[in-house]
C-alpha cells in the first residue's frame, strides 16, 4: 500500500535540490575575502617621528624609507607620514635625519588594513670648536715642562644630561675629557712626559679628534684637528730678577725673543710666602714690540717673582723662568 504523504515529501526534497543547483552563488563583497572582487592584498602605513625623550615632539623633515616599495617620504611639520598601496605582510621602515641616530621600525600590515607606527629619534651630540694648544713652562728646576690642552664644546639637543662620555683620540691614545663650567667646555690636559718617547713632539702631524657618546649610545666624532705650533723660544726677564731689590711699583723689563710669527705677551706676578706662591696680578695682550711694562699698583714689602709668556694667535704659549725680587720696607732702611 503506497503512502501519498511520503511520495509528496520526497518529491518536494528532490525539487528543492534541483532548484538549489540552478541558483547562482551569493555575491562576495567582503574585501577581506580573497575571492571577492573588492579584495586588496595591500593597505596603508601611517606614523609619526618623535623626539627620543618626553614630551615627544614631532620631528619635521625626517626621511622615512620603505625598502619594499623603494620610496622615501619626508615627515610634515608635525612629524607625521603616510604610505598608500603597501603590500600586506611584514614591513621594515628606515627613519633618518641629519644629526640623529637612524632608527629601524618593523610592523605587520594586514590586507586592506592600516598599520600605525611610531619612531623616536635620538639626537646625537654636537661637537664644535675642538682644538689643541701646546704649553711650554720653563722653570729653574727641574727644567721646562711641556703639555697640550684639548678643549671642545659638546652639546646635545636632547639636553646636556644626555651626554655620557667625551674623549679625545690621538692614534691609539684615548683620554677622557672633563666638563668645566667657566666657560662651559670639555677639557683634558696631556702631559708631554706621558706620551710615547716622553715628548710632546709625538703629537705633531697626527690627526686629533674629539668623540662624544650619549646615554642611548649615540655617537659623534669631530673633524680632525692638529697641533699648529710648539713654541720653544722663551722671553728672558732682565729686571727685576735674581732677588733684586725693587721699588714698590717695579718696571718689568725683558729681552725680546727671536720670533717671526704674530704673538703677544702676558705678565703674571706672584707673592711668595713660606714657599707658597700666590698669583696677585696679571696683564694680557701686551704688544710684541714692548720690552718693559710699569706695574700699575703699589706692592707691600715681601718676596715676589714674575713670569712673562709668549702667546701666539692660536693660544699656544711659552712661559719664562721665574724672576724673583724683593720689595723692602723703606722705613727699615
Amino acid at each position: 500500500m503506497s503512502h501519498p504523504l511520503r511520495i509528496t515529501i520526497h518529491s518536494s526534497i528532490a525539487s528543492l535540490l534541483i532548484l538549489a543547483g540552478c541558483v547562482p552563488d551569493a555575491p562576495r563583497e567582503n574585501p577581506l575575502d580573497p575571492n571577492s572582487p573588492n579584495f586588496r592584498n595591500s593597505g596603508t602605513v601611517s606614523g609619526r617621528v618623535l623626539t627620543y625623550y618626553e614630551p615627544f615632539l614631532g620631528i619635521a623633515g625626517a626621511s622615512v624609507t620603505l625598502p619594499s616599495k623603494g620610496i622615501t617620504i619626508t615627515t610634515n611639520s608635525a612629524g607625521s607620514f603616510f604610505f598608500e598601496n603597501v603590500d600586506a605582510g611584514g614591513l621594515t621602515l628606515i627613519v633618518s635625519k641629519s644629526g640623529y641616530a637612524t632608527d629601524t621600525v618593523r610592523t605587520t600590515l594586514m590586507p586592506g588594513g592600516t598599520a600605525t607606527v611610531q619612531s623616536r629619534l635620538n639626537a646625537l651630540p654636537v661637537i664644535s670648536q675642538a682644538q689643541i694648544i701646546t704649553r711650554k713652562i720653563d722653570q729653574w728646576w727641574p727644567g721646562p715642562v711641556y703639555s697640550a690642552v684639548v678643549t671642545a664644546n659638546v652639546t646635545d639637543p636632547d639636553g646636556a644630561g644626555d651626554i655620557s662620555l667625551v674623549t679625545v683620540a690621538v692614534d691609539t691614545l684615548r683620554l677622557a675629557m672633563s666638563f668645566f663650567t667657566d666657560p662651559p667646555r670639555y677639557q683634558v690636559t696631556i702631559s708631554g712626559s706621558s706620551l710615547p718617547g716622553r715628548n710632546i713632539e709625538w703629537l705633531v702631524g697626527k690627526p686629533i679628534q674629539v668623540l662624544a657618546q650619549d646615554k642611548p649610545k649615540g655617537f659623534s666624532r669631530s673633524a680632525p684637528f692638529y697641533v699648529l705650533r710648539i713654541i720653544q723660544q722663551t722671553v728672558v726677564p732682565t729686571y727685576p730678577t735674581a732677588l733684586d731689590t725693587a721699588s714698590a711699583s717695579p718696571e718689568f723689563q725683558w729681552a725680546r725673543p727671536d720670533i717671526t710669527f704674530p704673538y703677544s705677551y702676558r705678565i703674571e706676578l706672584y707673592r711668595q710666602e713660606e714657599g707658597v706662591p700666590t698669583l696677585i696680578w696679571n696683564r694680557e695682550g701686551l704688544a710684541a714690540t714692548l720690552t718693559r711694562f710699569q706695574y700699575p699698583e703699589t706692592l707691600p714689602p715681601a718676596l715676589y717673582f714674575w713670569t712673562i709668556f709668549v702667546i701666539d694667535e692660536y693660544g699656544n704659549l711659552s712661559r719664562s723662568k721665574e724672576a724673583s725680587f724683593i720689595v723692602v720696607d723703606p722705613n727699615s732702611q
